[in-house]
């Protein structure tokens, strides 16, 4: 027992330092730990001054940098003063839906092993959607004597992939069926046994490709197709002058692309340097486009790179149609938007002027590309012209050479000037006639 509490005395002994450990060195510790934790974050965090200039940028003063960058006369750009050249998406929604249609139907068809020579359009027209363009088509579609399967299958892809679409019968008995699209007739199929002859017609296309000026090897390699497409090019990136330069001297027809404001701008989609705003003054609209003109002296008209916005604005289209009047040059209407004034104003001034019908790479597939190029072609042939826009991707670039291996031959490849001489020579024999003719 003696032994017992001799060993608890002793343990008491040995705690007894422990017991009293200065409780200053503990705190003394913690605050050291807690300074050197507190400096390592701060050491770590980003310049107070740089994050405060980062969250007050505005958009006026976003705008600010790429007109007054874009408008200096003594700054050269190049393609590193321009981040990315962004297109805007045109009928994202309903048009959109329209492709996804197409695209449902070429589906079906390779399921049944047959191929877009099974289709023949009979009637391809611009339509509009509360003020979203479209291509209305009417056309025969041959399955062999697998109509019923066919239809089956259509129902199933466009319940699948597009949005509130349906197929509806028009007259069973003659096999006649309509594509309806958030209520609206989009397409209108009449389904054949035997494919006939394809009938060819007549009419003049042009194909343009935008957004051209960053690569020359691409401007090459377009002019090697065996027909003429118009090259529109940028302002302002690495290669605009070789490429305008290359293409005058093929005899190419050259025009200026130019950047113009969208109404996607507030949500951050640059237009370019160069670009034209709604809020800049007339002085700085003119001395805007001057400038980006002097990068294409070659051009002989212009179309507008997004636009959504300025194609709008009356006072400052004005000031354009002015500065292209004073050059000889044409307008031709990209159609970003159905509110454009462009129309308005060529009637106005007298300026030449055309529009787009089709764009072909909205959807990036070399069938997509090679259907819409199909429509082009009918409605060339269906009103003696149409304009076709694509960009310099490389499916576009394939899906023209697969074309021009079995294209209509007599729809005549044109250029746009070539398209406002056959429209002069249309309004003066409709004026001898008692007609006005209005631009297309």
């Amino acid at each position: 027992m003696a032994s017992s509490g001799k060993n608890k005395t002793g343990s008491q002994k040995k705690a007894a330092p422990r017991k009293n450990f200065p409780l200053g060195y503990f705190f003394w510790g913690a605050a050291t730990v807690i300074t050197l934790v507190s400096l390592l974050g701060i050491l770590l965090l980003p310049p107070k001054k740089q994050s405060a200039d980062t969250s007050s940028e505005t958009l006026a003063q976003k705008k600010e940098q790429v007109t007054h960058t874009s408008s200096d006369p003594g700054k050269t750009l190049t393609a590193t003063d321009r981040k990315f050249t962004y297109e805007e998406k045109v009928g994202t929604g309903f048009e959109q839906r329209v492709w996804e249609a197409d695209m449902a139907i070429l589906n079906v068809l390779d399921r049944m092993g047959k191929d877009q020579g099974h289709i023949l359009r009979n009637r391809v027209d611009n339509r509009f959607f509360y003020g979203t363009p479209f291509n209305f088509q009417e056309m025969f579609i041959y399955t062999d004597d697998r109509q019923k399967q066919f239809i089956r299958q259509l129902e199933k892809v466009l319940d699948s992939f597009v949005a509130n679409a349906e197929i509806k019968p028009q007259d069973p008995k003659r096999q006649k069926w309509a594509i309806n699209i958030s209520g609206h007739t989009t397409h209108v199929l009449h389904l054949g046994i035997q494919k006939p002859d394809r009938q060819k017609g007549s009419g003049s296309l042009v194909i343009i490709i935008d957004d051209l000026g960053e690569c020359l090897e691409f401007a090459r390699k377009l002019a090697e197709l065996n027909f003429p497409v118009t090259y529109s090019i940028l302002p302002y990136l690495h290669k605009t002058e070789e490429v305008a330069e290359f293409a005058s001297k093929k005899d190419f027809e050259v025009m200026l692309h130019m950047p113009m404001e969208p109404d996607t701008y507030h949500r951050g989609v640059e237009p370019g340097p160069g670009a034209l705003f709604v809020d800049m003054t007339p002085r700085e609209i003119r001395r805007q486009l001057v400038h980006s003109l002097e990068q294409v002296p070659q051009a002989t008209g212009m179309n507008n790179h997004m636009g959504s916005a300025f194609t709008r604005h009356y006072e400052g289209m004005q000031v354009v149609f002015e500065e292209l009047e004073k050059r000889d040059m044409f307008f031709l209407d990209s159609v970003t938007t159905p509110d454009s004034v462009a129309r308005r104003l060529a009637r106005e001034t007298g300026l030449d002027f055309m529009q787009r019908h089709v764009f072909l790479d909205n959807v990036r597939s070399i069938q997509a590309i090679t259907y819409q190029l199909q429509k082009a072609e009918q409605l060339a042939s269906r009103h003696g012209m149409a304009v076709a826009i694509g960009h310099p991707y490389p499916e576009t670039l394939e899906a023209l050479q697969q074309w021009s291996k079995n294209r209509d031959a007599k729809i005549n490849m044109a250029s746009v000037d070539e398209l406002l001489l056959q429209q002069r020579i249309r309004a003066v024999s409709s004026s001898s006639d008692g007609h006005t003719a209005s631009a297309d």
